[in-house]
């Protein structure tokens, strides 16, 4: 029975450590290289014990029989009566090998080691101690006490019987633990790194500003933070030295650091730690953020009335959306009434506002063989091909060569599955996302063929519906699918891989990155053939391997069946 824990290294992360053990009831011997660096350690723990009384979560005598389990000091020698001892020192192989060769000569035979490693081999630090089956990972995630994710990961070596040990150790905690083998980044990691590494070459290569990178992913998916914000929040450098592992173990470009990652570790921008990372911080560790070179200036107000054009039950519920935030309408559903948008310079047209009227209307009367070429709900046909649509046509002339139109479809960014130019410079695809708990996207695409000051009146109507305005280069995905669903086929070719179960991917993304909802939640939510055709499209675009639909995603959609049951 595990009843005494040590901890080495006692930073933000050991710090959390002890105080979940602290608060399971646990006595905790908790150690740093310093008298000063464990002063620093308590200095934490009584820092967020003292939140959770301020918030009423704790009385002052919890917290204080909490503080008082825990024995502070700086002498490994200490761990000689512990029954596990957990490191959370720098992600440095060398300091980890090293504190486990000491430990081997203090503590008991029978004392558990477990490294809190992110990324490193959990074979490579058993194989540095006299008796490797006791070495074991118990990899905790920041806040350690607030995110209830522990991944449990054993090696080759390690002891059956204690891999159930620590897994039950883990519930004792309060936590949720997720079995796994020694394996680059784990689960969380391996899925989560990859997603942040293609999320900073989209930001590098321009797919997106960093504001609307992560608002894409915050407000448009529902994750707790933007790429960009996470990375901050976590260490540029650690998010580095995690590609290299990643990259190391697999030799996917994809999860290489990326070259701007790489020269802003090297220029000391590391994030909030250094107050200054993809964003600028009011000083170093800081979290609030101030306003520097790359900050966007105000957008433009909208105003005036609006144009919407279409019918059916989206267009009712757009319309009471939009009234409701004070936009006054003109709604318009057939080219005899277009002339009512005279005066209008915005106009929202639902589904490219077609007509039932026959050929290329919406609802194509020439048959299955219609050599028009029309696809229901195909993007290019809402963007691209005003002249073939009598409705559009109609409008366009109404709101003249100055007006803007914003049409809304589904699925990829219009250009991608035709690679045709755009007909109308004043002519804006956007796809509407589904509403989450922080907000409801507008993603807008912009080409080189569309007007600048088009795209910003679509942003300044999306900001005045109450809509989260989200501007990317109008290619496969945009951008909120663009960075999700890779992600997604990543999770598909872990569970493909035998590594890890479909609940335990969803358990540790949800416990550990805070996702609202898991991978597999996401894919069931998204469709398997949209997923599948958006990566396709994409892959067709960049030529980029891991784009490329995973073979068992492709078996789960010809069979029509869910991977969660």
């Amino acid at each position: 029975m595990i009843n005494t824990v040590g901890v080495i290294g006692l930073g933000t992360m050991g710090a959390g450590i002890v105080e979940v053990f602290a608060k399971a009831g646990l006595s905790v011997i908790a150690v740093d290289g310093s008298a000063e660096l464990a002063e620093r350690g308590k200095g934490f723990l009584t820092k967020s014990l003292g939140r959770a009384v301020s918030k009423g979560k704790l009385s002052e005598s919890e917290r204080d029989e909490i503080v008082g389990r825990v024995a502070f000091g700086d002498d490994l020698a200490a761990m000689k009566d512990a029954d596990l001892v957990i490191e959370a020192v720098p992600e440095l192989l060398e300091i980890k090998t090293s504190i486990f060769t000491t430990l081997d000569d203090i503590v008991r035979d029978d004392c558990v080691l477990a490294t809190n490693t992110s990324s490193l081999s959990i074979t490579e630090i058993a194989k540095s101690t006299k008796e490797p089956s006791r070495v074991i990972g118990m990899h905790f995630f920041n806040p350690a006490p607030v995110l209830p994710l522990v991944e449990v990961i054993h090696s080759l070596l390690t002891d059956v019987k204690l891999v159930e040990d620590v897994r039950e150790l883990a519930v004792r905690l309060g936590k949720k633990p997720v079995v796994v083998g020694d394996r680059a980044g784990f689960v969380a990691n391996a899925l989560l790194i990859a997603y942040l590494a293609r999320s900073i070459r989209a930001y590098e290569t321009g797919l997106a500003s960093r504001e609307d990178l992560d608002a894409a992913m915050a407000a448009g998916v529902g994750f707790p933070m933007g790429p960009l914000t996470l990375c901050d929040l976590i260490g540029l450098d650690v998010v580095h030295e995690v590609c290299g592992v990643l990259y190391d173990a697999t030799h996917d470009p994809s999860v290489a650091s990326p070259p701007l990652l790489r020269q802003m570790v090297a220029a000391g921008y590391l994030g909030r730690k250094s107050g200054k990372g993809f964003y600028t911080y009011e000083a170093a560790g800081s979290g609030t953020l101030v306003a520097d070179e790359r900050t966007p200036g105000e957008s433009k107000a909208h105003s005036g009335r609006v144009g919407l054009v279409g019918e059916g039950e989206l267009v009712d519920s757009l319309a009471e959306e939009m009234s409701s935030a004070g936009l006054e309408l003109v709604r318009v559903t057939t080219a005899d009434e277009a002339s009512a948008l005279e005066g209008v310079t915005f106009v929202f047209a639902v589904d490219g506002g077609v007509e039932d009227d026959g050929c290329c209307g919406g609802s194509c009367a020439c048959g299955d063989e219609c050599s028009c070429g029309h696809v229901e709900g195909d993007v290019s046909e809402h963007a691209l091909q005003i002249e073939e649509k009598p409705l559009m046509r109609a409008v366009r002339d109404a709101i003249g060569d100055g007006g803007v139109i914003a049409t809304l479809g589904e699925g990829a960014a219009s250009e991608a599955a035709t690679g045709e130019p755009s007909l109308d410079a004043r002519v804006v695809p956007v796809v509407l996302r589904e509403k989450q708990r922080a907000g409801q996207v507008l993603e807008i695409g912009r080409s080189v063929a569309i007007a600048d000051d088009a795209v910003e009146a679509v942003r300044s109507f999306a900001a005045a519906a109450g809509w989260t305005p989200v501007v990317g280069k109008d290619r496969a995905g945009l951008v909120v699918d663009a960075l999700l669903y890779p992600h997604l086929n990543d999770a598909v070719k872990m569970l493909d891989s035998g590594y890890a179960s479909v609940e335990d991917i969803d358990t540790a993304m949800k416990a550990g990155c805070g996702y609202p909802k898991g991978p597999f939640e996401l894919l069931d939510e998204a469709g398997y053939d949209d997923v599948s055709g958006v990566l396709s499209e994409m892959y067709f675009e960049a030529g980029e391997t891991h784009l490329v639909p995973s073979p068992l995603l492709t078996e789960h959609l010809l069979a029509e069946r869910s991977f969660r049951g």
